[in-house]
């Protein structure tokens, strides 16, 4: 199967979660891709805890992402988003293909990863148009990726994100199905599930909990998809994300567009 850039849904990290900046593709020794994207989320509603309060918040938010080929193997990842005119959790991550094995013919690997996330600027943590939780996290993953017939894939990745006091940790987990197809592959798709579980217990009760809106556990469920067209060095994408129900987040739909540089 082509790689191309399959964490084209990816590009606002705080909106994807555990989607991260993650996938099972490498781009080959000496390869550069950039990607500069733009996306839009809406929230009428916001799950304070378990219940379900009415709450407009809308976001804006541009991002530049690079992945690099060290070796084959072996890939080294950077993010950089700005929302709402500010700069918020830039990431740095690192990848390699551990085991590539074959099951009736179709390749199957095994990728550990792991990096950081931390704040790029002071932004403002304590109001209800927060874009963040002004949060530092070393999160180790594992990604788990099967080729099927006809140009598809299934992936599954989990981990853990060990934040930084007050930020509470989280679990995430995610399953994508994808493909490739047309001529050379230069069309791709994908729907995906994602999921967060906080380790905490405080919750948004109409006012800042005991300290600050940073210690509120977040966890959600979300399902999306992209739409990705290669054409020879340069790509184009839209994608779409809709969070279906969680604790401390808004329930919220996102979509977004930009483009790939393939150096």
């Amino acid at each position: 199967m082509k790689s191309i850039v399959f964490t084209l849904i990816l590009f606002v990290s705080p909106f994807i979660g555990a989607q991260g900046l993650i996938d099972g593709f490498f781009k080959g020794k000496g390869n550069l891709d950039l990607a500069f994207s733009a996306n839009y989320q809406r929230s009428t509603e916001y799950f304070a805890g378990y219940n379900k309060i009415k709450y407009e918040r809308n976001i804006l938010s541009i991002s530049a992402f690079g992945e690099y080929g060290v070796t084959n193997r072996w890939d080294v990842i950077a993010n950089i988003p700005v929302i709402n005119g500010k700069f918020q959790d830039g990431a740095v991550f690192t990848k390699y293909e551990l085991i590539q094995a074959k099951i009736k013919g179709k390749k199957l690997s095994v990728i550990p990863a792991v990096g950081v996330s931390f704040p790029l600027s002071n932004y403002n943590t304590e109001s209800g148009q927060a874009i963040g939780q002004r949060a530092t996290v070393i999160a180790p993953k594992l990604v788990v990726q099967q080729e099927l017939p006809k140009g598809m894939f299934i992936q599954a990745q989990s981990g853990y994100n060990y934040a930084i006091d007050p930020v509470v940790s989280s679990i995430p987990f995610s399953i994508k199905w994808g493909a490739s197809f047309g001529k050379d592959y230069s069309f791709y798709t994908d729907l995906w599930y994602d999921h967060q579980t906080g380790l905490g217990n405080k919750d948004y009760k109409g006012d800042i909990p005991l300290g600050s809106f940073r210690e509120l556990v977040v966890s959600y469920n979300r399902v999306g998809g992209v739409f990705f067209k290669q054409f020879n060095k340069l790509g184009a994408f839209v994608n779409y994300s809709y969070t279906i129900n969680g604790r401390n987040t808004g329930q919220a739909i996102g979509v977004g567009t930009g483009i790939v540089v393939k150096l």
